[in-house]
């Protein structure tokens, strides 16, 4: 071998090694762990936890493991939450879990794309034309000057989570509890959830302390979770710079995890430090349970349409494309929708269940009028301003983009389990900025005062349903007298170091500074112009419809600027490439530059929101879809807020929290609100413990059901599905 140096970093270049051949990265028979950071890992080949030998799930399944039979639980989508829930619901061996995937199982490129974290970026498999993403496009956007975006979604076992940019940063506090209060139980607050999010959490601590100056807690994350919580192998000279140049500019920095996830920091990643591979929801939850027998998982096949007996949800029919075989299989306890915010609500839709008037405009038979399926979406937008640091720094990822021949000498070394390979290096350095530090004390107040003058008019324009413009009304009140004054981040500015796919030469070397809003006040709509889930949804985000979400990404990209002149990080910069010194300066030139530039930060939700039905709300506390009976939905349709963070933490302990809910109760009631459930183990109803007020989903009718007598059940249902 010799040795090949980048700056005050040694590129490794394995010879030999590239002569002959690099395997697939399996662990030789009695291969032990090396404590990370040396030279090499060796992962422990029997911790199925963090090896990347592939392990097919069911590798013989086909359809007719599932066609024509019943399982207690089916899960839709076999992404992040899903097989969450597929690993905690059959625990009990007594419980027969199904699991419907329209991906494929990742094998054939789980060691070229999935692993490899930096493949997160380059090479990406989140592309219109891939195999492991849904394609899906927005309808032209009228705040973006008539633009569609592509909206990446994973296609794969493990979801999202397996194509992912790695971030793993929690929601706050603050954030948390308005969560809450919308929904008005205790149930959801930050003290109820924090365990769950650190259940699946397993940190580790980085490896580059003292280089970045980085605040660590260790007191505040998890141990021995199944997620791994760590640190590129491999840091970034500009890393070095971050937390500092903040600091200038009068943003504190802090260990973002315990709730306090503001200010500048150094993020950790969904990374497996003993190998350096991605650690995500297939590795994770789903190998270490892959030989128990009662858990089925079937990938290629889509969900077509949820069938019901009168209210109750009963099977779902699939198939593997438009136009073949459909097959049908039952749940005896519950169907859960694991679909994420764009696949469910419409497979809710095409199902009946939704805005009448939207059903039956495609005749739709109408299972159950619920309004808010589909609303309330919403969506973080970015873009970023890009910078020629070529002379100043000698590493970023456009030398893995334009030169192949080092782009294979990392990825040999990253083979050999090498720290150091630019491949085990992902972005992670953000920092999240509130008001007071993009507009100041005074001009805050203003704009605070402007946001909540031009309510009547961005809620009467929203929806013509009285409900769900009474829940935008709600969440409006919460984020502008709630979140925005609050030392929470309206703003993520985000260190990018892998590249900008060479459009600005084979001979620049760039870093960028992407900005993302973090709470918009604009809103989007999930609908259908087809009775098919294969055809895809229409998709409106209403980016940036809100005068206000202009004027926060305005005065974001203001300070990235400002950020990039501000040492230590200005001594690495050449100049700015885009939008380009005095190109865009003035007000008016900046809402012209965003609007024909930026983009999807790729993390739609709330279109299943959490919240009381007399708010377009279509789950209650226990994620039960309103009025139906054995219908869940467990993913990032069903959170009802925005958040200052990446959603896969969040969707981690959403999912933690929501397998305890589904063991834990049972369909005991069905009321005008909601049909609540009642704990086996304390006879506690979870959404019963309120913050000092009644709680908004009490009320209504009960009907008992004892044991599995699901006909009574059912036929109460049909008649209250009648009456509604």
């Amino acid at each position: 071998m010799f040795y090949k140096r980048c700056g005050n970093h040694l590129l490794l270049v394995y010879l030999a090694t590239l002569s002959t051949g690099i395997p697939y990265r399996s662990s030789p028979s009695g291969s032990t762990s090396q404590t990370p950071g040396a030279e090499h890992q060796h992962r422990a080949s029997t911790n199925s936890t963090t090896s990347s030998n592939f392990i097919p799930i069911n590798p013989f399944s086909t359809p007719d493991v599932l066609a024509g039979k019943t399982f207690d639980y089916v899960i839709v989508g076999g992404g992040t939450t899903g097989l969450v829930l597929a690993s905690r619901l059959s625990k009990d061996a007594s419980k027969r879990v199904a699991v419907i995937e329209a991906g494929k199982d990742g094998g054939e490129v789980m060691h070229d794309h999935i692993l490899p974290p930096a493949r997160a970026y380059l090479n990406t498999l989140s592309t219109p034309t891939s195999d492991y993403d849904w394609h899906y496009q927005t309808t032209p956007q009228r705040g973006l000057n008539g633009r569609q975006v592509f909206l990446p979604r994973g296609k794969v076992l493990g979801g999202s989570s397996a194509v992912n940019q790695l971030y793993m940063v929690q929601q706050s506090k603050i954030e948390q509890d308005a969560w809450a209060d919308q929904v008005g139980t205790e149930d959801w607050s930050w003290n109820t959830l924090y365990p769950y999010l650190k259940k699946t959490e397993n940190y580790s601590a980085p490896l580059h302390i003292d280089e970045t100056k980085m605040l660590v807690d260790e007191n505040v994350h998890g141990k021995g979770g199944p997620i791994h919580y760590s640190y590129p192998g491999y840091n970034y000279p500009s890393l070095n710079t971050w937390i500092d140049t903040l600091g200038h500019l009068g943003v504190e920095s802090r260990d973002p995890g315990g709730g306090d996830n503001y200010g500048a920091f150094i993020a950790t990643s969904s990374i497996n430090p003993n190998g350096w591979e991605r650690s995500y929801a297939k590795n994770g939850y789903l190998d270490p349970v892959a030989d128990r027998p009662h858990l089925v998982v079937l990938t290629g096949h889509q969900v077509t349409r949820i069938n019901f007996n009168g209210a109750t949800a009963t099977s779902v029919s699939f198939a593997s494309g438009a136009n073949k075989t459909v097959y049908t299989v039952s749940a005896t306890k519950e169907i859960i929708l694991c679909a994420g915010a764009i696949g469910t609500p419409q497979l809710l839709l095409v199902s009946g269940v939704g805005p009448r008037s939207q059903l039956e405009a495609l005749h739709i038979p109408v299972v159950m009028n619920l309004p808010g399926v589909g609303k309330h979406l919403r969506d973080h937008i970015s873009g970023s301003l890009d910078f020629d640091v070529t002379g100043r720094v000698d590493v970023t990822a456009d030398l893995l983009e334009r030169n192949a021949t080092l782009a294979a000498q990392q990825m040999t070394m990253w083979q050999l389990w090498d720290p150091s390979s630019l491949y085990n290096a992902p972005d992670n350095a953000l920092a999240y900025l509130n008001l007071t530090t993009l507009l100041g004390t005074d001009n805050t107040e203003a704009f605070l005062s402007q946001l909540r003058e031009y309510k009547p008019i961005a809620v009467a324009g929203y929806s013509n349903d009285g409900s769900v413009q009474k829940g935008y009304d709600a969440a409006y009140d919460s984020e502008v007298n709630s979140i925005y004054p609050s030392v929470i981040g309206q703003a993520e500015l985000a260190l990018r170091n892998t590249g900008t796919g060479g459009i600005y030469g084979n001979s620049t070397l760039t870093l960028s500074l992407q900005a993302s809003l973090q709470h918009p006040l604009s809103r989007g709509s999930i609908t259908i112009n087809s009775t098919s889930t294969f055809s895809p949804p229409v998709i409106d985000p209403g980016y940036l419809t809100h005068p206000g979400d202009i004027q926060v990404l305005r005065e974001a990209f203001k300070f990235a600027r400002k950020v990039s002149q501000t040492p230590p990080l200005s001594t690495l910069v050449v100049t700015e490439i885009t939008p380009g010194p005095g190109s865009v300066s003035s007000d008016d030139e900046w809402e012209d530059w965003i609007r024909k530039s930026t983009t999807t930060s790729h993390h739609p939700t709330s279109t299943c929101s959490m919240l009381p039905l007399s708010l377009g709300g279509v789950v209650d506390p226990s994620l039960r879809v309103y009025n139906l009976i054995g219908l869940r939905i467990v993913d990032a349709s069903a959170i009802p807020i925005s958040m200052s963070a990446q959603p896969t933490a969040p969707l981690y302990g959403l999912a933690e929290r929501a397998s305890e809910l589904i063991l834990n109760t049972a369909w005991v009631t069905v009321g005008s609100e909601a049909a609540s459930t009642r704990s086996k183990s304390s006879g506690a109803t979870p959404s019963s413990t309120l913050k000092g007020k009644t709680s908004k989903f009490s009320g209504g009718t009960s009907f008992k059901v004892v044991g599995l007598h699901r006909l009574l059940y059912t036929l109460v249902a049909f008649v209250i599905a009648l009456i509604v």
